[in-house]
């Protein structure tokens, strides 16, 4: 005799086929077929086997690879009348609104499509787009067939994905920023106007950016052929306020376009970045600027802790190869950065900013001025700023003159105003709840 435990177990065991047993009996008693309403179910009724002797081809997908092999799958749905089936039980295939920076594309991002054999191959095939919750890649790509037909559903994988990479690579070429969230996602952004000339900085540090770039832009070929490889890494170093930021993104918007621009602020590189750099694989060549990097490299003499170093050595000439990436890092502490980070081939160059002297001061001053430059002596101003006085500053200088002056600005006006000093922030002190 068996006990209620064997019993539910074997009624455990029996239920699917039961289930499609008395699906079956109810089309035939009514006529009318019911659409499976589990993936499994869904998967026997397109290929006519049980689904546990199926095969399945199936590439995981970063979140820039999801959106693009949706749209793939997409196309392949409406041009061969697909048949829709879910891939959760009891869900139905759900497509995704995509913002791409003013334009919209909707996509499937759990949903399964029966391909008869003559339309997407030459034998019966279901296409699965599968969403992941807790893993690290957001989504996966699956083509079920029969053992027999295997070849077949490698086959349709390898299009999907080819033309995932050509026609419908929608972030190529774009600026995205990356979300601090696992799994990570990429968000099309934009990138402020201003380019060099809106700058003030040394030659110096033009020239050196410029070498640098030169290895993904017109040096690039040679440095193929001699096999020192493209990538490179740029630290801007220097005291908060100094231009770092802009400097990083006049240079990300003049390759954007020919390059993909990714931003990862320092939440998101604590917690993503070996994500981000597995998207530049299918995002062409790639700029990747990351922020404040001293508040996640920091050095593990003094006590640092936490994945982010380990994954940055990992994607920067580590155990993760990647190719044709510019990496523009910026720190207002480089000795707080762990020796590791900082050594040749992880950055190539470090190019320290400093805080602008007196002829720079002035020409800053007269483009935070603009019209109103004439009336005023920004010479005279400069030489009576103190020392440290940075980019960031000097714009405090000039907003304040206009907060208490408007447009009646003088040279005495400006120098009142920074004889002052409430354009600088004054250190806090004492006790507060």
């Amino acid at each position: 005799m068996s006990g209620p435990g064997e019993v539910a177990r074997r009624l455990a065991a029996e239920e699917p086929a039961v289930r499609r047993a008395l699906t079956l009996l109810g089309e035939l008693l009514t006529g009318a077929a019911t659409a499976p309403s589990t993936a499994s179910g869904f998967l026997e009724a397109s290929l006519g086997r049980p689904h546990t002797s199926l095969v399945v081809e199936r590439v995981d997908l970063t979140h820039t690879q999801a959106v693009s092999v949706g749209a793939a799958v997409a196309d392949l749905v409406a041009a061969h009348g697909a048949e829709l089936g879910p891939v959760a039980d009891g869900e139905a295939p759900t497509w995704a609104r995509i913002d791409l920076d003013g334009e919209h594309v909707s996509v499937p991002t759990s949903a399964a499509a029966h391909f008869p054999a003559g339309t997407a191959a030459g034998a019966d095939v279901v296409v699965q787009l599968v969403q992941h919750d807790y893993e690290p890649e957001p989504a996966s790509l699956r083509v079920v067939a029969r053992p027999a037909d295997h070849a077949a559903a490698r086959e349709v994988c390898d299009a999907v994905l080819a033309t995932a990479r050509t026609e419908k690579a929608f972030f190529r070429g774009r600026v995205l920023h990356a979300s601090s969230r696992l799994p990570l996602q990429l968000e099309p952004t934009r990138l402020a106007t201003a380019g060099r000339d809106d700058l003030v900085l040394p030659a110096e540090v033009w020239a050196e950016v410029d070498a640098n770039v030169a290895a993904m832009t017109t040096r690039a070929p040679v440095m193929r052929d001699l096999g020192l490889g493209t990538n490179r890494g740029i630290l801007l170093a220097g005291p908060p306020g100094v231009g770092k930021s802009a400097l990083s993104r006049v240079v990300a918007r003049e390759l954007a376009g020919a390059f993909t621009v990714v931003i990862v602020d320092a939440a998101a590189a604590s917690t993503v970045l070996r994500q981000v750099y597995r998207e530049t694989a299918d995002l062409g060549p790639a700029v990747v600027v990351l922020e404040d990097v001293d508040l996640y490299l920091g050095d593990r003499k003094a006590g640092a802790r936490g994945t982010a170093l380990a994954d940055f050595l990992a994607v920067l000439d580590g155990t993760e190869a990647y190719t044709d990436v510019l990496t523009i890092a910026s720190t207002n502490d480089p000795a707080a950065l762990d020796a590791a980070a900082t050594r040749s081939a992880r950055f190539d160059a470090v190019i320290h900013l400093r805080a602008p002297e007196p002829a720079a001061c002035a020409r800053i001053l007269d483009r935070y001025l603009g019209a109103l430059a004439g009336d005023v002596d920004t010479t005279a101003v400069a030489a009576a700023l103190p020392e440290g006085v940075t980019g960031a500053d000097l714009r405090e200088v000039v907003r304040r003159a206009v907060l208490e002056h408007g447009r009646e600005l003088t040279t005495a006006r400006v120098r009142a105003v920074v004889a002052a000093g409430r354009w600088r922030p004054a250190p806090l002190a004492g006790q507060y709840l």
